[in-house]
């Protein structure tokens, strides 16, 4: 700015730089240098501001065209889909009918015997036996441990191979844990025997301990029947418990199997 005219703006016809407010595009000449604006005359260049115009705004976006259908082609989808679904029930009932337990197909499982992934397994581990004896002599001690341990790996191997387990894509042998499946390809003895036999005789240890103490509660000193066992009455307990399912619900049914309420302590709250 010019040091001997405190307040200066452009002569007229000179080039001016607009203002910053988007609503003006172009500024009226001002006064010339010398004296201040007065209000009339800001007022009067007030006037000549020219305004922008406002863009348009954009036009909302269109709707999304929704394809036109016809109560024919209603039909025919309604068609294809109760097609699809008789198909799948038809699919269901011949699935679950009679198959062969030898070749039946549970999750993409293959018998052990037939399964390549199970032959593979078995070589590798047969082969790196080998490579280990290899190195040392026929007598020694750890050829013969090696020796050992590949007669107790084919055996293992030929068992799983004729005992009828299923083996899956890694070359291992799977269970089948669900009774429904067990049962109807022959494979109870995997998981339902074994889980039976452990309620079974979970329970008949229970149900005898429990009738043991029923016994010695009405004797004159229980707490002794507990540390020092009476042997005769235990083994009559034993013997008595193997009916423990029929004795648990005869027990039910008159209410003797639990507790009643009113003796039953509840803590104060």
């Amino acid at each position: 700015m010019n040091a001997t005219r405190p307040w200066c703006v452009p002569r007229h016809g000179q080039r001016h730089t607009p203002l910053p407010s988007p609503v003006f595009t172009q500024l009226p000449p001002l006064p010339h240098c010398g004296r201040m604006p007065t209000f009339d005359n800001r007022l009067q260049a007030s006037k000549m501001f020219k305004p922008l115009k406002v863009a348009p705004q954009a036009s909302k976006a269109s709707r999304v065209a929704r394809p036109v259908t016809c109560s024919a082609q209603k039909d025919d989808s309604a068609k294809a889909i109760a097609g699809t679904v008789a198909a799948a029930a038809l699919a269901a009932v011949v699935s679950f009918g009679a198959v062969d337990a030898a070749y039946a197909d549970i999750s993409g499982l293959t018998p052990c015997a037939e399964s390549k992934a199970f032959q593979r397994r078995k070589a590798k581990q047969i082969s790196g036996l080998e490579k280990r004896m290899a190195k040392y002599e026929a007598d020694s001690a750890p050829a013969i441990a090696l020796q050992a341990t590949m007669d107790k790996t084919n055996k293992r191997f030929d068992f799983y191979g004729k005992s009828g387990l299923l083996c899956g894509a890694d070359g291992l042998p799977h269970l089948i844990a669900d009774p429904g499946f067990a049962l109807k390809y022959g494979h109870a003895g995997d998981i339902v025997i074994p889980a039976a036999l452990f309620v079974y005789i979970a329970g008949y240890i229970g149900y005898t301990g429990r009738d043991y103490l029923a016994k010695t509660r009405g004797e004159k000193s229980p707490t002794q029947k507990e540390i020092i066992i009476d042997v005769p009455l235990a083994f009559q307990c034993l013997l008595s418990g193997f009916a423990w399912p029929l004795e648990t619900i005869q027990e039910l049914r008159k209410g003797t199997l639990t507790e009643k309420p009113e003796n039953i302590t509840v803590s104060p709250r």
